[in-house]
């Protein structure tokens, strides 16, 4: 079982505690809504979506975080930053969780967290991302909206290994975070694809063991897009997107990006299980405290 040595550090965005030793905060569940495919989306330049259906999930998204101890974040996608501000209000308006503001692009991205910060929204808002091609005049933009929360994603095409990742992290991206005077930043080690996870898991392991930030990635568009694994029907499917969300949180994430919300049934309790499991040892046998943020009163 886990227990690292170096000093970990939390972090809290409206009162969501991401980060800490395995076991001592539960694993952050980021469910996606707007993604490209997604039924609710009915224009995405504009920003018009079917209320009813997104609030739906999102209020289904809530039960289950609430019911199995967990703690969550929704992640918006958005290609043009009006109809991104727009969705990220909307879902401020339905649940209390932070919401990653994922455009595509700075064109995106920067634009909507300005909008964000005038109509109040800012501090629950987290860019995603800061990385490799964020520039110097972006930086300068975040800092003068005042942005507090942001991912830092270590993708490259020089940073595919896990210490190269790290170096990455070291040299560049936090460099960058600084200089915007991010406050709260995460990282994400960034999956090529579903073969090569285990490299985010190493990589997550030294982001932990190193500089002890608060880390996960997503796995989402890989599994998703594995057609083996619809081979044996959708109840197949649901155990092997299970599996390696489980993988992922098993090998210390913080956080999991786990794809379209409306899978919150499939992946959710699984992951409430490997939380719960590390938070009885790290109280039971490493006999260290844990916070309240946990599901091991809630499941078993």
């Amino acid at each position: 079982m886990l227990d690292y040595k170096q000093e970990q550090k939390i972090i809290e965005i409206d009162k969501v505690k991401i980060g800490g030793q395995p076991g001592e905060n539960s694993t952050v569940m980021i469910g996606t809504v707007f993604y490209a495919k997604h039924s609710a989306l009915l224009d995405e330049k504009t920003g018009k979506i079917d209320k009813d259906l997104v609030e739906k999930e999102l209020n289904e998204f809530s039960e289950i975080i609430e019911d199995t101890g967990m703690q969550g974040i929704i992640d918006v996608v958005g290609a043009y930053s009006e109809a991104l501000i727009k969705e990220c209000e909307f879902v401020s308006e339905i649940v209390e969780y932070p919401f990653l503001v994922d455009g595509l692009n700075d064109g995106s991205r920067i634009p909507a967290m300005e909008g964000l910060k005038e109509i109040g929204l800012l501090d629950r808002a987290i860019l995603n991302s800061i990385d490799e091609n964020t520039t110097e005049e972006s930086l300068n933009k975040l800092k003068e909206i005042g942005v507090k929360n942001a991912v830092l994603l270590t993708f490259g095409s020089k940073y595919i290994f896990p210490k190269q990742k790290i170096e990455f992290l070291r040299n560049k991206l936090i460099p960058k975070a600084e200089k915007a005077e991010i406050k709260n930043f995460l990282v994400d080690t960034a999956v090529l694809d579903l073969p090569s996870i285990g490299i985010n898991v190493e990589t997550t392991r030294l982001v932990k063991s190193e500089l002890g930030l608060p880390t996960g990635f997503a796995p989402a568009n890989a599994i998703y897009g594995w057609k083996y694994g619809k081979k044996f029907g959708e109840t197949s499917r649901c155990g092997a997107i299970a599996s390696i969300m489980s993988y992922c949180v098993n090998g210390g994430s913080d956080f999991v990006l786990f794809g379209p919300i409306k899978f919150a049934k499939c992946i959710v309790p699984a992951i409430s299980l490997i939380s719960g499991i590390n938070s009885y040892y790290r109280k039971r046998i490493l006999r260290k405290s844990i916070s309240e943020k946990t599901p091991l009163k809630k499941i078993f």
